[in-house]
């Protein structure tokens, strides 16, 4: 529910002029501020692969997640009446969290396909092409990981890169080798928004833009940019911390503070963002997890898993909106 004090705008952003203080919009033209809290989001980033964006299916908003998912019903309505084995291939392009994820939903429903089409379990064919395997975990729970999803019928083929998708299929490696699927998920990197390079902000790196510790530019100070918009540095390690939602929900409390701080002339809010952990689903009832709690850290594997990664659920629905919302989601 927005509140009343709240005038909601849908439209699509195209560019923002930082030294007009204006938004340019598609449909209300021009739209002035006195600050700016841009969470424009991601898109995928294909890498100039050719055939990502035409026929790579993406998973970047509900709409798009709900096309790919009607897709897949088609191409198993397809093989029902020709039973051409091709259409049974899926490949999935990236080994980082969104491709395991959904190779976890997507073994998960394997049986219930087979048994409404009448095909074999293992008739069905799940390729994974990546340069590597959830780095962000240790070895041993990515282990885990690998081994259960092959377990379930996913071929992995690591080190490799797609060079080429067509409506027919993917290529990949050094010598183009080819798989013949109608289905290739396209999840193997994301980028900000577009309307970052529009904008011409400084500092910029692949849609993101290096921010003060309080998500303010110094060429802007009355714009906060936030989540995967943005860049923060992490002091500990030199490098940027990743973008991810736990992340995000911070980054927005840190600059809504520091708003109402320059507005009450008082000093700006420090970043001391501490992760609470990574969580990795495989399908409805596994996963693999690292945790941060009382000073230490609880690496899972397996059933738990999906207890917390609902726990999560529930916190973040609390932050962003109210018991209701916690209860809901």
């Amino acid at each position: 529910m927005i509140s009343p004090k709240v005038h909601f705008i849908e439209d699509d952003v195209v560019k923002v002029n930082g030294k007009d203080n204006t938004v340019s919009t598609k449909k209300n033209g021009d739209l002035s501020y006195d600050y700016l809290f841009n969470a424009l989001g991601f898109e995928p980033e294909t890498f100039g692969t050719p055939g990502a964006d035409e026929f790579g299916l993406q998973i970047s908003d509900i709409d798009n997640s709900a096309a790919d998912y009607q897709k897949i019903q088609t191409t198993l309505d397809e093989y029902d009446e020709f039973k051409d084995p091709k259409l049974l291939n899926i490949v999935v392009v990236g080994g980082g969290f969104t491709g395991i994820e959904l190779l976890g939903d997507l073994v998960h429903m394997v049986p219930k396909w087979a048994k409404k089409y009448g095909f074999k379990k293992e008739d069905f064919k799940i390729t994974c092409i990546a340069p590597g395997f959830l780095p962000m975990f240790n070895k041993k729970l990515g282990d885990y990981a690998q081994h259960f999803l092959e377990k379930k019928g996913v071929k992995f083929v690591m080190g490799d890169t797609v060079s080429k998708i067509t409506a027919d299929g993917a290529y990949y490696g050094k010598d183009d080798k080819f798989i013949p699927s109608h289905l290739v998920f396209w999840t193997a990197g994301v980028k900000g928004s577009d309307v970052i390079p529009a904008s011409q902000y400084p500092d910029e790196h692949r849609n993101r833009v290096a921010v003060n510790t309080d998500m303010s530019l110094n060429d802007f100070p009355n714009q906060y940019l936030i989540g995967d918009v943005s860049a923060v540095k992490d002091d500990k390690t030199g490098r940027m911390f990743p973008t991810t939602g736990q992340i995000s929900i911070y980054e927005a409390d840190v600059a809504v503070n520091d708003f109402l701080n320059k507005l009450n002339g008082k000093s700006a809010v420090k970043f001391d963002y501490k992760s609470m952990g990574t969580v990795c689903s495989l399908g409805p009832y596994s996963g693999i997890a690292e945790i941060y709690m009382f000073g230490m850290t609880f690496k899972l594997k397996g059933c738990i898993v999906p207890i917390f990664k609902n726990m999560i659920f529930k916190k973040n629905g609390l932050e962003l909106g109210n018991i209701r919302t916690m209860l809901e989601s």
